[in-house]
């Protein structure tokens, strides 16, 4: 894939994921992933978003905003289910209860 071509497929990528829960960006220039970012703007030369680091003093929200050339890899979680067998059919039952009320 052409260096253009990969930098409009991530462009459109990051479209489609503004205001997704659960995204998580590999950023080049931080060297690692940042978990949970909230995509505010996309652009054909950057990308803005929101995150959240804490500590244990401390919660800090910062707003970041870099070239798209930037972002290596996307991961979007699109499902959690408990291992516990119990959980996961409390859960099922819940969900069968409110699909039933509709």
């Amino acid at each position: 894939m052409s260096l253009l071509r990969a930098k409009v497929f991530m462009e459109n990528k990051l479209k489609e994921l503004m205001g997704k829960p659960n995204v998580w960006l590999y950023v080049k220039s931080s060297n690692g992933w940042i978990k949970n970012v909230e995509i505010l703007e996309v652009n054909h030369e950057t990308v803005t978003f929101r995150y959240e680091h804490e500590s244990e003093v401390e919660s800090k929200v910062w707003e970041k905003t870099t070239r798209l050339e930037n972002i290596v890899e996307v991961d979007l979680r699109v499902l959690t289910v408990p291992k516990d067998k119990q959980q996961s059919e409390n859960m099922r039952q819940r969900l069968t209860r409110l699909l039933e009320q509709e």
